[in-house]
């Protein structure tokens, strides 16, 4: 797979900067992306960087969809990121993809992030100070992703899948998001988990960033909900 990721501004990075571009299968929207490919440059050198990530042909499925993401990071903090999906066409000789990476500002709530609060797959690991069991094998774990085409957040509570608007200012931390619309299946071994999950996102006024963890907080700053980027490797 080929292409070219650029950055939206003139930048300079010192040698300790790293440059990463991955394949992604996104096809299974309630389950963490799988890693197709990855390409990695340390020292990273300075944009734009050409693409040219090995991957396992025969795992592209005819139905399939897939994503290229790219980031450049100083000592795990995140500098540039890719802010919005690239997908890959399905035809072999045009998977060629052009990646815009724009400059992730030093903001209160993402000055440690390691990867963007959009587009990754939050897989919720505590509630309420509680640790959320793993779910079984096949079974969809409660998570969250922030879309960034537009300002909506898609994601499962176990059992249902909801969606919701939400507003966000990485300046000063604040995040709400709106109603959760979601369908209405009955799974009781989840039903739970999933009611308090609801309702703690309901109650989110801000959020912060540290490594590949996220954490959600009330409006005294408590946390409510932690996640931590979910990523599966190629089997």
């Amino acid at each position: 797979m080929t292409g070219v990721a650029l950055s939206r501004e003139r930048v300079v990075f010192p040698p300790e900067a790293v440059f990463e571009a991955t394949l992604l299968d996104v096809t299974q929207s309630d389950q963490p992306p799988v890693v197709l490919g990855r390409q990695r440059r340390a020292p990273a050198g300075q944009p734009p960087y050409a693409l040219r990530i090995p991957y396992p042909p025969m795992r592209f499925a005819p139905k399939g969809r897939y994503e290229v993401r790219a980031t450049v990071t100083l000592e795990g903090r995140l500098l540039l990121a890719s802010d919005r999906r690239y997908p890959v066409p399905q035809e072999a000789a045009y998977r060629h993809v052009d990646v815009q990476m724009q400059r992730m500002l030093p903001q209160t709530a993402t000055v440690e992030a390691s990867v963007p609060l959009l587009l990754t797959h939050w897989r919720l690991v505590e509630m309420g100070g509680e640790t959320v069991p793993s779910p079984s094998d096949g079974a969809v774990a409660p998570h969250l992703v922030f879309q960034a085409e537009e300002a909506r957040a898609i994601g499962s509570g176990g059992c249902n899948r909801f969606l919701a608007d939400y507003e966000w200012q990485p300046q000063s931390g604040r995040l709400r998001l709106g109603q959760l619309v979601s369908n209405i299946a009955l799974c009781l071994q989840s039903s739970g988990i999933e009611t308090r999950y609801f309702e703690a996102l309901l109650a989110v006024q801000g959020f912060r960033q540290d490594g590949t963890r996220l954490v959600l907080r009330g409006a005294d700053g408590e946390p409510l909900l932690r996640f931590e980027a979910a990523e599966t490797p190629l089997s």
